[in-house]
């Protein structure tokens, strides 16, 4: 069977107990992002996840472990728990900051664990699994896989 869905690596990176995102404006729409985009040709899930985040935060992470597979009729995205190497954090360079006002505001953002619950962080499925998985594991999260369906 071919899986014609967008396929794409996200990460979750903590900074002490709080998680990296992108806060985004666009159509009328407020909304947290994990960093991440679609994989390029040839490319695998960790690096696509590795230069998503250098673009979009200007950081160089390393992918641990897969924590999650979020699953809708569109896309199969698989995000990775990181470690930050290097870089600073909000020095991107990526296209999502070359003043195409089409695309919205981008805005690198932590948000406090905390807080997510209370924000529209995307996709909800995702945020809602990390909460749970922090409070029982903390910045480990869980030790298997997740596969997490979008909501119909």
């Amino acid at each position: 069977m071919n899986d014609n869905r967008r396929k794409s690596g996200r990460a979750i990176v903590f900074i002490e107990d709080k998680i990296v995102s992108m806060y985004r404006e666009k159509g009328g729409r407020v909304y947290y992002t994990f960093p991440g985009g679609g994989m390029d040709e040839g490319e695998t899930e960790q690096q696509c996840v590795t230069r998503e985040v250098i673009e979009e935060f200007g950081m160089t992470v390393e992918p641990i472990k897969k924590v999650y597979v979020y699953e809708s009729a569109k896309s199969i995205e698989h995000f990775y728990l990181c470690k930050w190497v290097s870089g600073e954090f909000g020095s991107g360079e990526g296209e999502e900051y070359q003043g195409d006002v089409s695309r919205g505001v981008y805005k690198p953002t932590l948000i406090e664990v905390k807080d997510i619950p209370n924000l529209p962080l995307m996709p909800p499925e995702v945020a809602k699994a990390l909460v749970e998985d922090f409070n029982a594991y903390g910045h480990d999260l869980a030790n298997e896989v997740k596969v997490v369906f979008a909501e119909c």
